[in-house]
């Protein structure tokens, strides 16, 4: 049993051979997805709208784009929580690509209408992790409110 936790805790740690242009986009893949995954359902327009974030935050290709995804999809089933991934991103980004990445985790969101209360509790835990406000998550979800009635 012992040796099972230290092979997912293994897995979980973000390889040092990888490089900035991976782990970064990996890591806000996890958290993107997890709010996806909120409801235990993964949608097509949820996964679509995951490309987009990282297109739009990392300007990196649709290949790429699909090879984090897909290893984001893998490495999900092993993982312990969000922790290793918020660390990573507090490490590498600075306020204001937080907050970023957090409109994005908010436009995930939006997809679910009445079910929306599952994602929101995912972002709450991910807005503390990421050393964000409370402001910053509201203002964060009024803007992609604001988005989707204009």
């Amino acid at each position: 049993m012992f040796e099972r936790l230290k092979g997912v805790f293994a897995r979980e740690q973000i390889s040092e051979v990888e490089t900035e242009t991976t782990t970064v986009p990996l890591a806000a893949a996890m958290l993107l997805l997890e709010v996806a995954w909120a409801d235990h359902e993964l949608e097509e327009r949820e996964l679509e709208q995951v490309k987009v974030a990282l297109e739009s935050m990392y300007e990196i290709d649709q290949d790429q784009i699909s090879e984090i995804i897909d290893r984001a999809r893998l490495d999900h089933h092993d993982s312990t929580g969000v922790f290793p991934f918020t660390r990573l991103l507090n490490d590498r980004l600075d306020r204001a690509e937080r907050k970023a990445l957090l409109v994005h985790l908010w436009r995930v969101a939006s997809f679910e209408g009445d079910q929306e209360h599952y994602e929101e509790h995912v972002i709450r835990k991910i807005t503390d992790l990421l050393y964000l406000n409370h402001s910053d998550f509201i203002a964060a979800k009024r803007e992609v409110q604001g988005t989707d009635l204009g």
